[in-house]
């Protein structure tokens, strides 16, 4: 029987995979719940037991995840971890993959409302939710007249920062409303991608002056860190909208800041900063032109079942042999 450390909740609600899986494998599954008690820990004596664990979307930001990677950190026998999210630039996760563990995660179960929202983001900028809404609240008439009036999007371009699935996402509907797209990604452009035109990051200088829209959904690595500094916002046409649902490292927060107080950048949508939560005293709350959400775009009804649902194809994938879906790498967490 292979130890699995996870949640109550899960346990329950895997009760029968956990024996359809044993039945059509062989794979003997041993639950260990992680404690949701007041001053409780996974047992010292289980710790050497545990070869499989899932971090499921219902420990993160609790005392769950705690006990749960206080219990992984110390536990030289695991094999396999699964994240029920796709980020995986926390430390943690590194240590997982260094100490020889098999790592993957839930990339994609978000993507289509992270696409939503940023997407929601782009078109309350462009279309003048921002000054009606602040109208609304003053409660006065205020039409939009130049140079207010908003351009059609038709006759615009956006920029993808990295075209995986979040960013095919986007990409798709930014087609929908019409806009131009071009992708931007290391790997080159096949049958099926929703962009116009792709480009690899090596060239991203030379569409940036074409970007009325920049979306960035690339992962965090040593070379996405900082990837929209001075010098790539200064390429952005004047103002160029941002909309940022990857990781507020990606950006020089400092830089864009100015940016849009000085109306080089249009506007921005941001749903991640480079600290979180964002500090009371950040000017991002305060400029007109930007939209925040507190790292919160992913958030749907939905999410839970589809992260599950990859965690359990995983489980059967390893009982059987198979290889992961979605396995993160030491190569893949770097680049």
């Amino acid at each position: 029987m292979a130890v699995l450390l996870i949640s109550q909740a899960i346990a329950d609600r895997c009760t029968d995979d956990f024996r359809r899986i044993e039945a059509e494998t062989g794979f003997g599954i041993e639950p260990l719940i992680v404690p949701a008690g007041d001053d409780e820990q996974v047992p010292e004596e289980q710790i050497d037991r545990i070869e499989l664990s899932f971090f499921s979307l219902d420990m993160i930001g609790n005392v769950l995840g705690r006990r749960f990677f206080g219990a992984t950190r110390r536990a030289p026998n695991l094999k396999w971890m699964q994240v029920g999210h796709a980020g995986t630039d926390a430390a943690v996760f590194g240590e997982v993959v260094k100490n020889g563990a098999q790592l993957s995660n839930a990339s994609g179960s978000a993507a289509e409302p992270i696409a939503q929202t940023a997407i929601g983001g782009l078109l309350a900028l462009a279309r003048g939710f921002v000054p009606w809404g602040e109208a609304q609240r003053a409660r006065e008439w205020r039409p939009l007249e130049a140079p207010q009036i908003p351009s059609d999007l038709s006759s615009q371009t956006m920029v993808v920062l990295g075209v995986g699935a979040i960013g095919s996402h986007i990409a798709r509907l930014g087609q929908a409303l019409g806009l131009h797209v071009v992708g931007v990604r290391r790997s080159p452009r096949v049958d099926g991608d929703p962009v116009d035109e792709m480009t690899t990051p090596d060239r991203l200088h030379e569409v940036l002056p074409r970007a009325d829209w920049l979306a960035l959904t690339v992962p965090l690595t040593e070379q996405t860190r900082g990837i929209i500094g001075v010098e790539a916002l200064a390429l952005l046409p004047a103002g160029a909208h941002i909309l940022n649902v990857a990781r507020g490292p990606v950006i020089d927060e400092g830089a864009m800041i100015e940016a849009l107080r000085s109306g080089s950048l249009g506007g921005a949508y941001l749903d991640v900063f480079e600290t979180e939560p964002l500090p009371e005293d950040s000017a991002l709350w305060d400029l007109p032109n930007v939209i925040v959400s507190p790292h919160n775009s992913a958030n749907s009804r939905g999410n839970a079942a589809r992260s599950l649902a990859i965690f359990v194809r995983n489980l059967e994938h390893w009982a059987r042999g198979e290889p992961l879906e979605q396995e993160v790498t030491a190569a893949k967490r770097e680049t």
